[in-house]
């Protein structure tokens, strides 16, 4: 029973860790996003996976919306 409880309190800080994170990504995209050296459809793909991301974390989805915003970042060079 002991190592059940300890398996589900760390299950549960791990997903507010990712539920944290998402926010805090989101400002580096913001962030990079104006002086950005992108083509037109690099930066439409940013903004779109962005937004997904966003999306995503708003639906409680964090693992999917680090994915996401974590492909933004790799475009911007992050």
């Amino acid at each position: 029973m002991k190592h059940t409880m300890v398996a589900l309190a760390l299950m549960a800080a791990s997903s507010l860790a990712f539920a944290h994170g998402c926010p805090g990504e989101m400002k580096k995209i913001d962030e990079k996003m104006p002086t950005a050296k992108l083509s037109a459809a690099d930066l439409t793909k940013v903004k779109d996976l962005r937004a997904k991301g966003e999306t995503e974390h708003k639906a409680g989805k964090h693992t999917e919306s680090m994915a996401s915003l974590a492909a933004a970042k790799k475009l911007l060079g992050l």
